[in-house]
């Protein structure tokens, strides 16, 4: 049964014919009529040129070009341009080359690698389960499917349609049932003492809140104790929406063995083949580990020969065995162990000793995959053979339950079409159909907010009664039929639309009174200014210093972080084994992302631990942030390593060419003179007081490093 607040609502709503702007199917507007037509390159800068001039601004001149182009290049493919494509701009800053421009980053890999991030906050992608034990998880193979969804230029509605049901398509690929693991991303709690049905029914709720957060800009969770109080939304409607997640097996059970409370994984998982490269990895690493082993016999052989008969007559009274082994011609390595650990225990030896133990143990980790590797499978969703029945929960408690209800979508929504199968694959097809008012909006208001920093609709996951009202309503609607309609899904299309309109292409310089005026850009009087998200402030730096590898795909990489780090609980090996070679320097996209101490550097600059699905990241101002970038283990080499590139690359260039030189693979653009003058007297001063050319470069290479401009766009 409905609640009497719910049929009054939908009463009332229907005599009036005075829906929510969001739940009014989106229609094509007219271009608006503005003074300065001249000043639009396309459609969008209509939309935004009139609603600047009603509100009395006037539009910014263009960007310079080379600010202009690192614009571009961090926000198709997340690094900053090369000197040379900015020199090529530079003499060419046509509308025609920025269109080349725009269409090679969009066909480059590394595109699929920055957009993939806002996709992974969505999708809540991290490398372990969460909760205290905080196991680790394979789902790394949706992450790669993401960069390469983005990189085909996917059609959004297919893109929908594989992640919420891959597995459910006919004769479906491994590549789409991969796609699930979207939906594998909710934490998972295998600790002694759970109820494992209580955190199914989480998962599942999960899953719910996340669908309609992402493809419909909508808080449902609101509806999961009761009729949802400010939109159209039932706990009749949220339990429909339930039922269609609600048949998958359960991902953790009870341990057999009568009251043993701890609980084993369950889940549903796909193999993966393992790549030829990590193959030879892993043989190169066995190898590695039998020739240290030898090493540390004849390390271990070596200090017994030193022994005199004595020596071992006083060690038989307590060791006889491992005596009888030191006085054997040859040992083995466990042999060699044994003696080890009861014998030298202390003093130089057991030092030097202890270092080849450890490059023994690292080597056989890397050699089984990596401590955290559970073997190639990644996690996917899989319907049960026998559908579970779905009950409403009364106050969302799961052990209190009411009326039994069927898989359906919120009442008060377009209908779902009677050949949609009754499934997460019908959900799927109705979330992208074209009676659907919220999909498109909501994506293309995700995009917009990328790209600008804020959305047409500033509350970003909520489209309802209580989100804000667009900036820009005619502008949301223009984009989202184009989008759905005449683009067929096409993010990139979208993109670069907005990437080479006037307003995109706008200075981000303000006055005081411009400021004053329109203090959050609202009105987009002028260009984007954003800093970096956290993993591209790092790659940024590595690409600056010529650290960065470009190697793509593959397991997760562990890059230096502080020692001790993780802590050592319970079953799982906390244990965090540094990548090595490129391995080190990879994109953070890459990075492993332990929900309970995900990566530091990244965290202090506000990326989120994925414990849930995130819309956007609130940006905040501290000083770990300056004192991550000054001191953090990774960015003092990346400072070495950029000030050892400015000396190699401008060797044959005086001190003030040099600077120059480093300012612009910094920042891409040439110095100022208040800006020249301010590094010669810190290179100078340095030099006095250093006495080397190399610590005054390192000086330079950590300021411009720390430069606010350098990680903002």
């Amino acid at each position: 049964m409905r609640s009497l607040c719910f049929v009054l609502f939908a009463v009332l709503t229907a005599e009036a014919k005075d829906l929510h702007w969001a739940y009014v199917f989106p229609t094509k507007p007219d271009l608006p009529s503005v003074k300065h037509a001249d000043w639009a390159r396309n459609e969008i800068d209509f939309f935004c040129l009139s609603r600047m001039e009603s509100q009395g601004h006037a539009p910014k001149e263009r960007e310079s070009s080379a600010r202009l182009i690192r614009r571009v290049f961090l926000d198709l493919i997340g690094i900053p341009p090369p000197i040379e494509k900015v020199d090529s701009f530079l003499s060419d800053p046509s509308d025609q080359h920025l269109e080349q421009i725009v269409d090679e980053l969009l066909s480059s890999n590394h595109f699929g690698e920055k957009w993939a991030l806002g996709w992974l906050d969505l999708a809540r992608y991290a490398d372990s389960d969460g909760y205290q034990r905080d196991g680790f998880r394979n789902v790394w193979p949706y992450r790669d499917w993401v960069i390469r969804a983005f990189n085909s230029d996917m059609p959004f509605d297919q893109f929908t349609i594989e992640q919420l049901a891959g597995d459910l398509l006919p004769e479906a690929t491994n590549a789409q049932i991969i796609a699930t693991g979207f939906h594998r991303g909710p934490i998972l709690n295998l600790e002694a003492g759970t109820d494992p049905e209580e955190d199914r029914v989480k998962q599942v709720v999960d899953r719910v809140n996340t669908t309609s957060t992402v493809w419909l800009g909508t808080s449902m969770e609101c509806a999961q104790c009761h009729d949802h109080k400010h939109d159209p939304f039932s706990i009749h409607d949220y339990y429909s929406m339930f039922a269609f997640f609600n048949n998958t097996p359960i991902e953790g059970k009870r341990r057999p063995g009568g009251n043993d409370a701890s609980m084993n994984y369950s889940g549903s998982d796909i193999n993966v083949p393992v790549p030829t490269d990590e193959l030879n990895k892993r043989d190169e690493a066995a190898h590695k580990a039998r020739e240290v082993e030898k090493i540390y016999v004849s390390k271990v052989e070596e200090l017994c020969e030193s022994f005199s008969d004595d020596q071992l007559n006083e060690l038989v009274k307590k060791h006889p065995k491992e005596v009888d082994l030191i006085r054997k011609s040859k040992i083995d390595f466990n042999e060699a162990l044994k003696i080890s650990k009861t014998i030298f225990g202390k003093g130089k030896s057991s030092k030097s000793l202890n270092t080849l133990q450890k490059q023994i143990s690292n080597n056989k980790n890397r050699s089984k995959g990596g401590a955290f590797q559970i073997g190639y499978t990644s996690r996917v969703m899989r319907e049960m053979e026998k559908k579970r029945d779905t009950h409403i929960m009364l106050r969302g408690d799961f052990k209190n339950i009411g009326e039994k209800v069927t898989a359906d979508t919120p009442e008060s929504l377009h209908l779902f079409r009677d050949e949609f199968p009754r499934n997460r694959l019908g959900l799927a097809r109705w979330l992208v159909s074209k009676e659907n008012p919220l999909t498109a909006r909501v994506t293309v208001n995700r995009i917009w907010a990328e790209l600008f920093g804020r959305g047409i609709v500033t509350s970003i996951e909520d489209f309802g009664t209580n989100g804000t009202f667009p900036s820009h309503p005619e502008l949301l609607d223009w984009l989202a039929v184009t989008f759905q309609s005449e683009d067929s899904w096409s993010l990139k299309k979208t993109i670069k639309r907005i990437v080479l309109s006037s307003v995109y292409l706008q200075s981000s310089k303000v006055s005081q009174l411009g400021r004053d005026k329109d203090p959050n850009n609202s009105f987009h009087s002028r260009g984007p200014s954003l800093r970096l998200p956290a993993e591209l402030i790092r790659d940024n730096a590595l690409y600056i210093s010529g650290l960065l590898s470009t190697k793509m795909y593959g397991r997760p990489v562990r890059p230096v972080q502080p020692a001790n780090f993780w802590r050592v609980i319970g079953e799982v090996d906390n244990k965090y084994y540094v990548s090595e070679s490129e391995d080190l320097y990879r994109r953070g996209i890459y990075t492993i992302w332990r929900r309970s101490a995900h990566y530091p550097s990244f965290a202090n600059f506000d990326a989120p631990s994925r414990g849930a699905c995130k819309v956007r990241r609130e940006p905040s101002n501290t000083p770990l942030q300056a004192l991550t970038l000054l001191n953090d283990p990774v960015y003092v080499e990346i400072a070495k390593a950029f000030a050892a590139r400015i000396r190699k690359e401008s060797a044959e260039l005086n001190a003030p060419q040099q600077l120059e030189y480093a300012f612009r693979l910094a920042l891409s653009r040439h110095p100022n003179g208040a800006e020249i003058k301010a590094l010669k007297e810190i290179y100078f001063r340095a030099l006095d007081t250093e006495g080397s050319a190399e610590s005054a470069w390192f000086e330079i290479a950590t300021t411009l490093l720390n430069l606010h401009a350098t990680i903002t766009k």
